[in-house]
C-alpha cells in the first residue's frame, strides 16, 4: 500500500525524457522506495533533534543525518 499519490509519482517519472513507458509495478516500486527513503532519513534526523532537546526537525537535523550516515552521501 502506497501513501503517495501514485498519479503523481507517475507524473513525475514521465516527466523524465528518457522514459517511454512506465507500468504500474514501476511506479508502485518508486513511491514505496520514496516512501521509505524519506521514513528512514526523517527517524535518523529526529535522532539529532532529540540530542538538541527539540521535538521538532530543522534543516540542520538533515544536514547532520547526511553528513553521519554513509547512505545519505549521495544528497551532499
Amino acid at each position: 500500500l502506497a501513501r503517495l499519490p501514485l498519479a503523481r509519482v507517475k507524473a513525475l517519472v514521465k516527466a523524465d525524457p528518457d522514459v517511454t513507458l512506465a507500468s504500474q509495478e514501476a511506479v508502485f516500486v518508486l513511491a514505496r522506495a520514496t516512501e521509505l527513503f524519506v521514513e528512514t532519513i526523517a527517524k535518523d534526523a529526529y535522532g539529532y533533534a532529540q540530542q538538541g532537546k527539540r521535538k521538532t526537525l530543522q534543516r540542520k537535523d538533515l544536514d547532520n543525518a547526511i553528513e553521519a550516515i554513509d547512505e545519505f552521501a549521495f544528497l551532499e
